[in-house]
C-alpha cells in the first residue's frame, strides 16, 4: 500500500503522491480556465452575429458540437 509520502520516480524526478496530486490538480486547473477562456471568446464572436458557428469553431480549432452548444446557451439568454 502506499503511503502519502511514497516517492516514485516520474519523468526522472523523485516526487511524492502529495506532489504528484497536486501538479495534477493544477494541471487540470489551467485547463479548465483555457476552456473558460475560449468559451467567453466564442460566446463573443457569436454574440456579435458576423462569423457562423462553422468558422469560429474552424478558426478557433475547436469541435463543432461544442460552439453550436454555447450558440445555443447564447441564444437562450437573449
Amino acid at each position: 500500500m502506499l503511503s502519502l509520502l511514497t516517492t516514485f520516480s516520474h519523468e526522472e524526478e523523485m516526487t511524492t503522491v502529495v506532489d504528484y496530486l497536486r501538479n495534477q490538480g493544477i494541471e487540470k486547473g489551467l485547463q479548465q480556465g483555457i476552456e473558460k477562456g475560449r468559451q467567453q471568446d466564442i460566446e463573443k464572436l457569436l454574440s456579435k452575429g458576423v462569423l457562423s458557428p462553422g468558422v469560429i469553431a474552424s478558426t478557433l480549432e475547436v469541435d463543432l458540437s461544442w460552439v453550436e452548444e454555447i450558440a445555443r446557451q447564447v441564444r437562450g439568454h437573449k
